[in-house]
């Protein structure tokens, strides 16, 4: 019997401006995920917002330093995202399929 993955149970909301940060290093999200010690699957997750809430500080930290990105930005960004994404997950429970 298959067990239900919970995970796809809400829309994914991408996290656009990691994937602008990575793209203007000229790094694929693939040498990110090594550099960061997860898998790309895992990676790519969290970039298309399918691991929308699961992103840890430690894990924030090494996205930061390895992008040689300025920290302030990215955590408004972050911020910004999280807000963006409740929203958009409140909408889209109203929706009936």
């Amino acid at each position: 019997m298959a067990i239900k993955d919970s995970r796809h149970k809400e829309p994914s909301y991408p996290r656009v401006y990691l994937t602008m940060a990575r793209m203007k290093k000229g790094i694929s999200g693939e040498e990110l995920s090594r550099r960061l010690d997860v898998t790309k699957g895992y990676y790519y997750a969290l970039e298309n917002g399918s691991r929308g809430n699961k992103l840890t500080v430690l894990l924030f930290a090494k996205i930061i330093a390895c992008l040689d990105v300025d920290a302030k930005e990215m955590l408004e960004n972050e911020v910004r995202y999280l807000k963006e994404r409740k929203l958009f997950l409140k909408d889209k429970r109203k929706i009936k399929y």
